[in-house]
Parts: structure tokens; C-alpha cells; sequence
């Protein structure tokens, strides 16, 4: 790169003139990056074609981490720059289409941008964490496929196949990240339908491979995805239980802590471990959701008799906090008669922890405040699966092509900068992800995709050429 190159691309401009005298234009890498640790995450597309020395900051481990802490930070101090993803789906040739929108928290619940990206039309969000989907595609196949995707910046990684979970069986999922070693990780529980065994295995994106666990001591209770609070992903398990020759069934919220890879037991209130259930006649069922507000977890016991019970744990560990905070019969709004007919799942609370987001039986999504008790209709429609928290990140932009890989394998960019703007383009006939198995693991498992494993960048192929080649 010239001298001319390198000191434009880090603000050292020729001198100014002005009435009071020659005014030097430089700034310091420290304040190159502190102007960067503050702008969105779609400004720093653009800010990475100007030059190859503003791409390589961006691109940093480093910063990409600090960039990441920072949004997280705002988020924390403002409800306003909390963000939901929304994921409905409607009727479509051949089955059904998935939508990904993301939304402010804020009164209206108003509509931030529509994520339009390939891999997430064919596959279901398993969970959310750091700017990072994890995606798994529930096809008829043998095993599943997962993938991790940052569908900001237009960037995935395929995983390599599952050792475990051939059919029949049922399988339930968690996502989150190891904040010890830097690392994203999928835990995979598999209950064969048969012979009822539980098995478990848990993927790392550094170690980049799949390996096996030793099992929960306890049955699924339901092949709800689990959810990541506080470094452990939650799910609600059971154990069977003898009374005086009567079978009955405990519940009990199971976590597994993604930094030690322990599972931890978490007993749950009386009313919610011995709640009435059975595979054969389910009078309630119980979920989880994340609690925002205390950074903590609520279980949710809805009955079919249209009443609802919201139990949160106010110290988050710590049983002698549960509290139930919200206990309510079959609710009528002038929207849906028969809103709570089917009882509808609790999509979501919202940051302040007053509201909570919640999908009817007509599929339309409402927020409920839980202190005045009012129902508000969000005129969102469709087939609504989750709400998962959502924030904005770089994480995955410093993801590199194996260098395994043949010459034939192509670099595609796919985050330009007309994309940085919030322009909607259809890149499904060529969005592509980036091989993320090992040669061991692509020994051991089923590889049948190796042929077409390519990289998704997160800029086009002519801005990487035309914008950042000024040597």
C-alpha cells in the first residue's frame, strides 16, 4: 500500500489551512477504533470497503469482541436499543415460508428491519446469542443439520453432522456461548421413542466437532429448544416417582452450564414439579422463558382450562426466590373471543418485565401488561414460533476458508455495501456457509455436501476487489 494510501485510510490528510493557522487532520488508531466501537453494525460494512487497514481493525478478534460488549452495554441501559426477533411463518408452494423480522422493545413494538437471508428460509432458529443463530434443519433425515449464522452481516458456518440421534427419536436443542473460552456451543439431547434412553452430545465452534456426553439422569419432559440465560441453557425435565404403588411424574428445570459442562438440577415449586401431566392426558403444560428484567428465568404452567401461572426465580439459583408473580383465569379481548381458548404460548417479556408477548389462537401476536391487566393487539399476523432476544454483531466476520479446502472453493460475498442499507435483495439462489467440519470429524460422520462447501463473507466480490486493493 502507498504512504498516500495508508494515510488516507487512517484520517492523515494534508494539512489544512484556516484563519487560525494550519490544522493537522490525524487520528490515532485508539480513536479510529473508539469512533468504530460506537457506530451500527451495518455503518461498519461500509467503513470496512474504504480501505484494507479499516477492514483489518474491524476485522480484529479483538474488536470484534469490545464492538459486541458495547451494544450489549447499550441495550442494558436502554429499553430502546433492546431488540426481539419475531419469526413468523405463513402457508407457501409446498409448504410453509419463515420470516424473520426484528423489532424495537419499545410501546409500539415497532419494526426495526426484515432479515432476508438464504439459510433461514430452510432451517428453524434453535436459539439466540451474541448476533448468532443457530439453525437446525428438521427435515426427514437421519441427522440433523445444523447451522450458526449472523444473518447481519450475511455470514454462516455449517456444522458438521451429529454423531448421535438416528429415528426414532425425539431431540431437544440449546445454543449459547462459553464466555471462559470464547467459544459457541450446541448441546443435543436425543430420546430414542423406543427403548426411551436419553443421549447427549455437545458441539464446540473452536474445537469444531461434536462429542459425546454422559446423559441427564432425567427424561424430556417435551422437545421444547431450550433458552440460554446467565452462561447455562434451560430445559424442564422429569423423573418418575412411586407413590404407595401409584406412578406419578416430578418436574424439575434442567440446565447445562456451557463454561464447566455440568448439568445443574434446579428444584422448581410445588405446584409446578408435581403439576398434573401425562403423555396420555395433558391437563397443563410448562415452559421456559427468559426473564429479562432480573436476568433470571420464569416458568410458565398453562392450563387447559385457559388459566395461567408465571413463576419467576428473583435471584437467579437460588429456590428460595421463586415467586409467583402473575396467576390468572381465561382472558376475553375484543380482538379474539376465543383469545385464550386453546391457550396461547407466552412468546416473550419484554425488558422491563411488566409485558409480556404472547401469540393467540388465531395467530396474532398481543402484548399483555401483567400490572393493568390490558391486552394490546400488535396487528402482527402469521404462524408465530419464538421471540428470541437479539442483538446486533460482528461475531463470525473473522471466520476464515479452511485451508483444507480445493481451489474451487469460492469466497462469496454476500453483505455489500448497497446491503448495508436496508435494501431487501433475495440471495437464496446463492447464499452459501462456510464448512466448519474437521477431516476427523468428516471421517467419522456422513459427508455428503464436502463437493459444495463454500465461504459467505460479508461483502460482495466486486466491492472486495474494486474497494480494498489499493496496493
Amino acid at each position: 500500500m502507498s504512504e498516500q494510501g495508508i494515510r488516507g485510510c487512517y484520517g492523515i490528510y494534508p494539512e489544512k489551512m484556516s484563519k487560525q493557522g494550519i490544522v493537522p487532520c490525524y487520528f490515532p488508531e485508539e480513536i479510529l477504533l473508539q469512533i468504530f466501537c460506537n457506530l451500527p453494525t451495518k455503518s461498519l460494512g461500509k467503513c470496512m470497503c474504504v480501505c484494507k487497514a479499516w477492514n483489518c481493525l474491524i476485522k480484529n478478534p479483538s474488536f470484534i469482541s469490545t464492538h459486541l460488549n458495547n451494544q450489549l452495554e447499550k441495550s442494558s441501559r436502554n429499553n430502546n436499543h433492546n431488540l426481539f426477533l419475531l419469526i413468523t411463518r405463513f402457508p407457501g408452494r409446498g409448504g410453509f415460508k419463515s420470516e424473520y423480522f426484528l423489532h424495537f422493545d419499545d410501546q409500539e413494538f415497532s419494526e426495526y428491519t426484515q432479515l432476508q437471508y438464504g439459510p433461514l428460509y430452510y432451517h428453524d432458529v434453535v436459539g439466540s446469542c451474541n448476533g448468532l443463530l443457530c439453525l437446525v434443519n428438521l427435515s426427514s433425515s437421519t441427522i440433523r443439520k445444523f447451522m450458526l449464522c449472523n444473518p447481519i452481516i450475511r455470514k454462516c458456518v455449517r456444522l458438521p453432522k451429529p454423531r448421535l440421534g438416528k429415528w426414532p427419536c425425539q431431540a431437544t436443542f440449546g445454543f449459547g456461548f462459553d464466555s471462559r473460552r470464547n467459544d459457541y456451543k450446541v448441546l443435543k439431547i436425543t430420546k430414542n421413542s423406543v427403548t426411551s434412553n436419553i443421549k447427549a452430545e455437545l458441539y464446540s465452534l473452536k474445537k469444531n466437532l461434536w462429542e459425546i456426553l454422559a446423559p441427564p439422569k432425567y427424561d424430556l419432559y417435551s422437545v421444547d429448544y431450550m433458552f440460554f440465560v446467565n452462561g447455562v441453557v434451560h430445559w424442564i425435565g422429569f423423573e418418575r416417582m412411586d407413590d404407595d404403588g401409584q406412578s406419578r411424574i416430578k418436574c424439575l428445570l434442567l440446565g447445562f452450564d456451557m463454561s464447566n459442562e455440568v448439568y445443574k438440577k434446579i428444584i422448581l415449586p410445588e405446584s409446578l414439579s408435581n403439576v398434573p401431566h401425562n403423555h396420555h392426558s395433558r391437563l397443563s403444560r410448562l415452559y421456559v422463558v427468559p426473564y429479562a428484567e432480573l436476568s433470571s428465568i420464569a416458568v410458565i404452567e398453562d392450563c387447559f382450562d385457559g388459566g395461567r401461572t408465571i413463576w419467576v426465580m428473583k435471584k437467579y439459583g437460588v429456590i428460595e426466590t421463586w415467586t409467583k408473580m402473575f396467576s390468572f383465569g381465561r382472558l376475553e379481548t375484543g380482538h379474539a373471543p376465543t383469545f385464550f381458548s386453546s391457550v396461547p404460548r407466552v412468546l416473550g417479556f419484554r425488558k422491563n418485565g411488566g409485558s409480556m408477548l404472547t401469540a393467540c389462537s388465531n395467530w396474532q401476536v398481543f402484548s399483555h401488561d401483567l400490572e393493568s391487566n390490558e391486552i394490546e393487539n400488535l396487528e402482527i399476523q402469521g404462524d408465530v414460533f419464538y421471540v428470541f432476544s437479539y442483538v446486533e454483531s460482528l461475531v463470525l466476520l473473522d471466520q476464515v476458508t479452511d485451508a483444507r479446502h480445493s481451489s474451487d472453493d469460492q469466497v462469496i460475498d454476500a453483505w455489500s455495501e448497497s446491503n448495508a442499507s436496508d435494501e431487501a435483495t433475495d440471495y437464496s439462489s446463492h447464499d452459501q456457509e462456510i464448512d466448519a467440519g474437521s477431516e476427523s470429524t468428516a471421517s467419522d460422520e456422513t459427508t455428503d455436501d464436502s463437493s459444495d462447501d463454500q465461504v459467505i463473507d460479508a461483502w460482495s466480490e466486486s466491492n472486495a476487489s474494486d474497494e480494498t486493493t489499493d496496493e
